[in-house]
């Protein structure tokens, strides 16, 4: 390495340390972000995709919550917690005098209600299952049970919150950190029968506006913008620098890039147009723990035939189809530190694919593949291949696009047997991953249920060695990948456009979420290159 590789290196290291001592007086403004088009879901037992996520980071708390920088729960309404020496009782100390943004309490009570709420077993709401390890919880979401009492949930008073396990859960204080499992204010219960199921509003009116329990709450909501303000009530106020956040709704890529080159835009992770970004190094674009699939509806003909599904995977051309991708994927998880090695898809082998379909009768290969989208020209090509490669053995398929705002409310439906969904796993754990395919899971939108998968992921849930439960969870991957139940594309990257040389407590990470709450303007860095000038030339 040379001199001045050496020089700017440690310039690059030393910077990060500079900023984290930056005067806590610095003026703070109103932080302005581009982070989604439509009216989002805001009900945090119903919101599904990642900006609604984000924006969620800022009005509701649980008993955790995320480290900005490496992701890991730390404590959030909860100042502690204590486990069993058996790993199945986990106890939640609360901090005193918790309150929502109108005043009312934040209670022990409060929030077991508030998961209650999650199980409801009449609407199957996402992120519901990840309770799973919960006694009672299982019985009570799937309608098993309507004993709330069996359900391993305790108020032991108003700041002692207790939950038995049915099995070691190593990964509950991650899962506690999404805003699925937030303290919602009782008057906002019922709320959730409009919310469910909803992907986007029509208008503003009809949108759900929360009571907040975070370090935020909404001042305005209109269509084009949703403002957020300082929450006074919430118990670390005072650790919360930005006055206000503004939300902008706008999918006009070259209004927004532009409008964050005149400065009036502080972060950009909707709508861009990177090739008109002004300065390159406020451009960001990472790996994520995300993976974008197409996969099969299983419980429906023709694609609830294994060796159908087969065929139809041997005939496609993976290298053509993956080739846009900045990181193709053959497998569903996320390559893991630890997490062992699973082959994946990515051979073509058309012979194969017509052998496989010569041993199907012919009932089961002239039905057409319905193929469901949304309404972008990428998909609708990559659905073209799919659908090329299967008339060369012989199957046809039908593809159907549809607004991107309605999609994912078609996913819960039965009319198609393909659809493509980007996923990004809530937890750095490959369970974020398989939980989609588990039979009783809420985010199972396959239909495809298999036992033996079901017993490597409760062997995994059970097993306290690193080691040994993540090779469970890779033969449970494998097995998903053998039963041909989906088509790996991509691990996502993630890109934001965003000046880190004067906002801070905004980091890179794996899941792309960056708490609103720790995010402050700072002292501008020195640009690198007059740092690195001004060391040259002493």
């Amino acid at each position: 390495m040379n001199k001045k590789n050496i020089v700017l290196f440690l310039i690059l290291c030393i910077f990060p340390f500079v900023a984290c001592a930056e005067s806590e007086t610095y003026p703070q403004n109103e932080f302005i972000v581009s982070v989604t088009t439509g009216i989002p879901n805001l009900h945090p037992h119903a919101a599904y995709n990642a900006n609604e996520a984000q924006i969620l980071t800022g009005l509701y708390e649980g008993l955790c919550t995320y480290d900005p920088y490496t992701l890991q729960p730390v404590a959030g309404l909860a100042k502690d917690w204590k486990i069993s020496a058996d790993g199945l009782t986990w106890t939640f100390t609360l901090r005193d005098k918790l309150t929502f943004e109108n005043g009312d309490p934040i209670t022990a009570q409060v929030l077991c209600d508030s998961f209650i709420n999650l199980l409801n077993p009449k609407l199957d709401l996402p992120y519901a299952s990840l309770l799973d390890c919960v006694k009672g919880v299982k019985e009570y979401r799937t309608g098993k049970s309507s004993d709330m009492s069996a359900i391993g949930l305790c108020a032991e008073s108003d700041t002692s919150l207790k939950i038995s396990l049915i099995y070691p859960a190593e990964q509950l204080a991650n899962i506690l950190c999404h805003h699925a499992f937030s303290a919602v204010h009782p008057s906002q219960f019922k709320a959730i029968n409009q919310c469910a199921g909803k992907s986007s509003f029509a208008k503003p009116s009809e949108a759900f506006k929360p009571i907040a329990s975070g370090p935020f709450k909404i001042e305005s909501f209109t269509a084009e913008k949703i403002r957020l303000i300082k929450n006074s009530t919430y118990w670390d106020s005072e650790s919360v620098r930005l006055p206000a956040i503004s939300i902008l709704l706008d999918e006009d890529a070259d209004k927004m890039t532009e409008a964050f080159n005149q400065g009036t835009v502080h972060w950009l992770c909707g709508s861009v147009n990177l090739n008109k970004v002004a300065a390159a190094y406020t451009i960001h674009i990472t790996p994520m723990f995300a993976t974008e699939f197409f996969y099969f509806k299983t419980n429906t003909a023709p694609c609830n035939n294994q060796t159908l599904r087969e065929a139809l995977l041997a005939a496609l051309p993976y290298t053509e189809l993956r080739k846009d991708y900045l990181i193709p994927a053959k497998t569903l998880v996320f390559p893991l530190t630890g997490y062992p090695t699973v082959p994946g898809i990515d051979k073509q082998d058309t012979a194969k694919a017509e052998k496989l379909l010569k041993n199907l009768p012919q009932s089961q290969t002239t039905e057409p593949v319905k193929i469901l989208l949304p309404e972008t020209a990428f998909y609708t090509e990559q659905a073209a291949l799919l659908k090329t490669a299967w008339q060369k053995i012989g199957i046809s398929a039908e593809i159907t696009t549809v607004p991107f705002e309605e999609y994912y409310d078609r996913l819960k439906t039965d009319d198609y047997h393909l659809a493509v969904i980007s996923w990004i796993g809530d937890f750095a754990d490959p369970l974020a991953f398989l939980e989609l395919f588990r039979s009783d899971s809420t985010l199972n939108d396959s239909g495809w249920h298999n036992t033996d998968y079901e017993n490597f992921i409760k062997k995994a849930s059970a097993e306290q060695n690193r080691k040994t439960r993540f090779e469970y969870l890779a033969k449970a991957e494998q097995l998903l990948l053998d039963s041909s139940v989906l088509i790996p594309l991509s691990h996502i990257p993630a890109i934001n456009v965003i000046d880190l040389s004067d906002i801070k407590g905004w980091y890179v990470n794996a899941v792309n979420i960056h708490p609103f709450k720790c995010i402050r303007f700072a002292q501008p860095d020195p640009l690198p290159g007059v740092a690195l000038h001004s060391k040259e030339n002493r």
